[in-house]
């Protein structure tokens, strides 16, 4: 009955709207350089959240105009990793609604930017830090999105530069490790790893990025052999509402395909405020059965609970994804690297981020989201739960 009920909540959301050092007790490695730079869970639904400068969760795009973008970009330090090359892309397409829609249906958000609100949100990850002290790694995983490898070069005046905001934001953390999920995700732009459908990654573009982040966080990592593909015809994700219901949106449905690990592990799930655990699996079953624009909840039933993930690696290491809906599919993928994994959505967790470090005796903290989060409104609700 509280797993129901938990689920039931999620879908009223839905629809309205380091430095570390080595200690005896965990294994950290020595040091991280930080550089400067009618269905259950296993059962639907929770909300969708379009990455948009105010990740607004109705069906309608925001206003893509950049914000608070300085009348130049700041200058490069020569030490940081040059601009992977972008996709050639060579097709048509135009505005429909607020979203670009090319000729062979992908719909893309056109990102805005905004170095202010992005310096404000490496404040905050450096206040974690100083928090939780030099025993325990911070990352920052900052996704770029499909804007930065699909949308064809003659369009590219119409959006702000995911690459920029996230190197300005990079630039600002202190004793905070960065991710490159962006040169990472750029070696695979031929694959599968944006749904043209919908705002999030494909679980596969999770995946890159996880891979990312394990190899900086010196972890290990588990080959996609070592996961259950699971994969689903006809999806047709947020953009076909976001575009206006676009038929050409419509008429090109993505495979929705996902990766179930094989390890042992538990998962208990917990309210915003870390109350009423209870154990369910980590995947909701009978997607078949639910509107397609409701898949991508397959990851934990969506962003309305905190989940404690406790695997059988042993290794001692214990993370917690601080995130927006991105991070969902990204934890799924580190079952093999962490003996506990904690994943808690920035905009409902009504606790605080390094309480939780201390109390469950954490070694590491990655702060995973998409640009529109890191330098749009969902990042101010950091502040409030440091």
């Amino acid at each position: 009955m509280k797993k129901h009920i938990a689920l039931t909540a999620a879908l009223l959301l839905a629809l309205t709207g380091c430095n570390a050092t080595q200690n005896d007790s965990i294994n950290v490695p020595s040091p991280v350089s930080s550089g400067n730079s009618s269905t259950t869970k296993d059962s639907p639904a929770d909300s969708s959240d379009h990455p948009t400068a105010s990740e607004s969760t109705t069906n309608s795009a925001p206003d893509s105009t950049p914000d608070n973008t300085p009348d130049s970009i700041p200058e490069s330090s020569s030490d940081k990793p040059e601009k992977p090359a972008g996709n050639d892309v060579h097709q048509g397409g135009e505005m429909s609604d607020k979203v670009f829609v090319l000729s062979d249906g992908r719909a893309i958000d056109l990102y805005g930017g905004g170095y202010e609100r992005g310096a404000n949100y490496a404040r905050s990850l450096n206040t974690v830090k100083a928090f939780v002290g030099d025993q325990v790694n911070v990352f920052s995983l900052v996704a770029p999105t499909a804007v930065s490898f699909y949308l064809p070069e003659e369009y590219s005046y119409m959006t702000g530069s995911e690459w920029d905001n996230i190197d300005y934001i990079n630039e600002n953390l202190s004793g905070v490790i960065p991710v490159d999920a962006y040169t990472a995700l750029s070696r695979h732009v031929n694959e599968d790893i944006y749904f043209r459908t919908d705002h999030h990654w494909q679980p596969l573009g999770a995946y890159y990025a996880a891979e990312e982040f394990a190899m900086t966080a010196q972890v290990p990592f588990a080959p996609l052999s070592d996961y259950e593909a699971v994969s689903l015809e006809g999806y047709v994700g947020t953009m076909y509402g976001y575009s206006g219901e676009n038929p050409l949106v419509r008429d090109n449905p993505d495979v929705f395909t996902y990766y179930k690990p094989k390890n042992e592990y538990t998962v208990t799930y917990y309210t915003q405020s870390l109350e009423n655990p209870y154990e369910a699996g980590m995947f909701l079953s009978g997607l078949e059965y639910m509107a397609t624009s409701l898949w991508y909840t397959v990851f934990f039933g969506g962003d309305g609970e905190v989940e404690h993930i406790h695997t059988d690696v042993g290794n001692g290491r214990k993370l917690v994804i601080v995130k927006d809906s991105y991070g969902n599919a990204l934890a799924p993928c580190l079952t093999g690297s962490f003996e506990d994994i904690w994943v808690l959505d920035m905009r409902g967790f009504e606790k605080s981020i390094s309480e939780l470090v201390k109390n469950e005796g954490l070694t590491d903290v990655l702060f995973c989201m998409n640009s529109f989060s890191a330098t749009g409104n969902n990042q101010y609700e950091l502040e409030s739960k440091l």
